[in-house]
């Protein structure tokens, strides 16, 4: 069994494929702020409150990855949202977080749009490790979105 999208089993196992991918070693040599990616809730998805990741990533390393608390959401140089469909088509692949980000179905709630897309590349290897997370969507979401 999978863990829960955004849980702090999830993204702990996120962490350990992370640290193991050489290409994104490699992709985000220059990248040096922590992140912290919601999902925001919504029941019809079976998710009934927001749920947050930080991922302290310096230079091609995740540094730390935990359930992000409020503290990290207002500290973090860069917070992204999305509803769970939408983090669900990235984590399968379906949606690029760069295409996401410019067609604003997940929000950059802080942070400079030029720098992230400065690292394109970063951004799809870090989602390529999350894809092999062995992720369990709630129920409704396996289903196509309503």
């Amino acid at each position: 069994m999978g863990y829960a999208p955004f849980s702090e089993g999830w993204v702990r196992a996120w962490q350990g494929i992370l640290n193991r991918s050489d290409a994104y070693r490699r992709a985000a040599q220059s990248w040096k702020w922590p992140v912290v990616l919601v999902m925001l809730r919504d029941p019809t998805a079976g998710i009934d409150e927001d749920r947050a990741v930080y991922l302290d990533l310096r230079h091609g390393v995740c540094h730390e990855a935990r359930v992000a608390s409020p503290e990290d959401q207002a500290q973090a140089p860069y917070v992204l949202a999305a509803d769970p469909w939408t983090w669900k088509r990235v984590v399968d692949g379906e949606l690029e977080p760069i295409a996401g980000v410019l067609r604003r179905k997940i929000r950059l709630v802080k942070g400079n749009p030029l720098t992230l897309a400065a690292h394109a590349r970063a951004a799809m290897c870090l989602v390529e490790t999350a894809r092999e997370v062995d992720t369990a969507f709630p129920e409704q979401m396996r289903a196509p979105r309503p």
